[in-house]
């Protein structure tokens, strides 16, 4: 065994280690992060082969924070920057097997047949709902109460699947959709508080974005400003408490080593904490946060075999619709160079809350399925002659009613352990600018309790 001393140790190499790391480092303040794979980024994974380039994780990030905004800057990231196509503001989702394009305006409101006149006439009730006594309630109800079933079916339930592809009335909305649960709260109405938010309108720029050769262009920009710093093929086999602060015990392929810090970020998936970490940190008591396995497929096709013209961001299919895949994303459309000139990239979310089975499928039969489901919805000629295939057994963490015990147990862990801090999806929120402002602020924290 021996021991090294930079003061703070971050566990895992995904967007959140990454940028705590960097935000340390701006601060003077030296880390050492380990990652059991060879690859930084975590699920930010883009892939490029033959003029075909697929993300195997998320496919793009909406930026409106200055923070990040800053930290792309800071990069020297804008010239690598790719906004998405305007096309990219229609948003299709299905209805009776066809595709309805999202309103966009009060006219197109009015004529659009997503929902039904009796839905429409129901919105205007919503200034007139009462505000719930409820702490907390599922997405689901809250919708129902304040907008009504068909919004509910047609208009949220899609969406909470292209987000979390996860279950409207399992989720929490005080822990998925904050912002509305804050508008009711501090307005009474939906309606009053999006009108006041719009008067109060910040200046900050809002941007659907990715990067020239795929997302993970950021997470390995990171990989090079952290130079040796990074340790990868370096797997944490636990985390022991010590008088000068934490021991990390660590696996590589030649060696076991004991590295010794004053603190620790950690930012590994729930269910692993209790492995690696000792019961007196009480880590077991987030094992019961659950994750929703996923199917990702990628298809490319030659555009003369696909009907539709794929003139938007992609389309989402509600759970009321007797289709099986939860969404398409036009990729192609959406971003240039995602396809040969000529072809069309197509990704497919398979799985999720609604079909956890069906994500671990073989590609073969995913393929096939999904395939039948194109072409009823966007009328596909053929087979595909591109394909790649990423199953993640689980894939994004859900924000289900009780999330409050999983937020009340990382403040008792850092509480009672101080020096330790957990950071993650599970903890800031699913989307990367959510994981990179999230490890922001933990690294803020790391830096004054480093100066006390």
């Amino acid at each position: 065994m021996k021991f090294q001393e930079p003061p703070v140790g971050i566990l895992g190499a995904g967007i959140s280690g990454l940028s705590a790391a960097y935000a340390l480092n701006k601060q003077g303040i030296p880390v050492t992060v380990y990652e059991k794979s060879d690859e930084v980024g975590g699920v930010i994974k883009s892939h490029q082969k033959g003029g075909w380039l697929v993300e195997s994780g998320p496919n793009t990030m909406m930026v409106r924070d200055q923070k990040v905004w800053d930290l792309l800057d800071e990069l020297e990231l804008t010239d690598h920057i790719v906004e998405a196509n305007k096309a990219a503001k229609k948003r299709f989702i299905v209805r009776n097997g066809r595709l309805c394009p999202l309103p966009s305006s009060l006219p197109k409101f009015l004529a659009t047949k997503l929902l039904s006149t009796s839905a429409k006439l129901r919105l205007l009730k919503e200034p007139f709902v009462s505000t719930s006594t409820k702490d907390d309630e599922t997405i689901a109800d809250f919708i129902k109460r304040r907008l009504g079933r068909e919004v509910l079916d047609y208009g949220v339930n899609p969406f909470v699947a292209g987000i979390y592809a996860g279950d409207p009335g399992q989720l929490s909305v005080k822990y998925t959709f904050e912002w509305l649960h804050e508008l009711e709260q501090k307005h009474g109405s939906l309606t009053r508080g999006l009108f006041k938010q719009q008067k109060d309108k910040t200046k900050t720029p809002k941007a659907l974005l990715s990067f020239d050769e795929g997302l993970q262009v950021l997470p390995l920009r990171l990989q090079q400003e952290l130079g040796d710093e990074l340790k990868p093929r370096t797997k944490v086999n636990a985390i022991s408490k010590n008088d000068n602060g934490w021991t990390v015990e660590t696996e590589t392929k030649d060696n076991v080593e004991a590295h010794q810090h004053s603190a620790i970020i950690s930012t590994l998936p729930a269910y692993r904490l209790p492995d690696i970490l000792p019961a007196s940190l009480l880590a077991q008591q987030l094992s019961g946060i659950e994750y929703v396995p996923m199917s990702i497929l990628a298809l490319g096709f030659r555009k003369e075999q696909i009907a539709h013209p794929l003139d938007g961001f992609g389309m989402l299919i509600p759970q009321k619709e007797p289709f099986k895949l939860l969404g398409c994303l036009f990729s192609s459309s959406l971003f240039p160079n995602r396809a040969p000139e000529e072809h069309a990239l197509l990704t497919c979310f398979i799985g999720g809350a609604r079909h956890p089975q069906l994500a671990k499928q073989p590609t073969e039969t995913l393929k096939s399925q999904t395939l039948a489901q194109l072409n009823k919805l966007l009328g596909i000629d053929g087979e595909p002659i591109f394909i790649r295939h990423t199953y993640w057994s689980r894939a994004i963490p859900q924000f289900t009613i009780g999330h409050e015990q999983y937020v009340a147990a990382i403040e008792k862990i850092e509480h009672k352990n101080p020096g330790f801090y957990v950071a993650g999806n599970f903890a800031s929120g699913v989307s990367v600018p959510d994981c990179i402002t999230g490890a922001f602020d933990i690294a803020e924290e790391v830096g004054r309790f480093l100066e006390a």
